[in-house]
């Protein structure tokens, strides 16, 4: 059951728009990433601070996991990212161009590709202790939620370091754009318990 849900779950994807290629993560693939995003988290950035990638590590928990990897076409996912201090949003994706380049006219930000940071605010936690934390969130994956069987579909954005792992493990045409996620999908209660049934009977 669970490799006829992830190859309609590829199939799915590979003709999605923007999608260049999609595969199925085996254990030691996700042992790897696992320590890949762990050992980004332990790099801090200047301006954005720690990261704490919920929706990977959220991902990484589901039964089955699929990586892809998109190029310019793909409608990535909006509002997944924010850049808080003391439980304040100093920082947000925008997805919108016309919306980036107002911020790019503005005294008050600093725009880092789609990242907008209140310049203002980040210049006064340059000297204190305590950095930001950089929260990034999974993404519901409505097309396959909506199949049978699943309980739960999430698309998350991982690290750069994750990202070059990935596309070291496929190949894809477009060289410009390139982005990648990772896909994980949980199985309905009751189909898992048959899964286990119908394996251990063919055992």
């Amino acid at each position: 059951m669970r490799s006829l849900i992830a190859k309609k779950a590829i199939d799915m994807l590979r003709v999605t728009k923007g999608v260049e290629n999609a595969f199925l993560l085996n254990e030691q693939d996700i042992g790897q990433i696992r320590k890949l995003e762990e050992e980004d988290e332990q790099m801090n950035s200047r301006y954005f601070g720690r990261k704490n990638n919920i929706g990977v590590k959220r991902v990484l928990q589901a039964e089955i996991l699929i990586a892809f990897i998109t190029n310019r076409e793909y409608d990535w996912p909006k509002d997944n990212l924010k850049i808080t201090y003391q439980g304040e949003v100093i920082g947000k994706d925008v997805s919108d161009i016309l919306e980036i380049n107002r911020y790019k006219n503005s005294k008050d930000y600093c725009v880092c590709g789609n990242i907008v940071i209140n310049h203002k605010k980040m210049k006064g936690f340059r000297d204190i202790d305590e950095p930001p934390m950089m929260i990034i969130y999974a993404k519901p994956w409505i097309e396959i939620e909506n199949m049978a069987f699943i309980s739960e579909a999430l698309i998350a954005s991982p690290s750069r370091l994750t990202d070059n792992y990935i596309k070291s493990k496929v190949t894809f045409k477009s060289k410009l754009h390139i982005g990648t996620f990772l896909a994980g999908m949980n199985l309905i209660k009751n189909i898992q318990e048959e899964t286990k049934i119908t394996y251990t009977v063919e055992s």
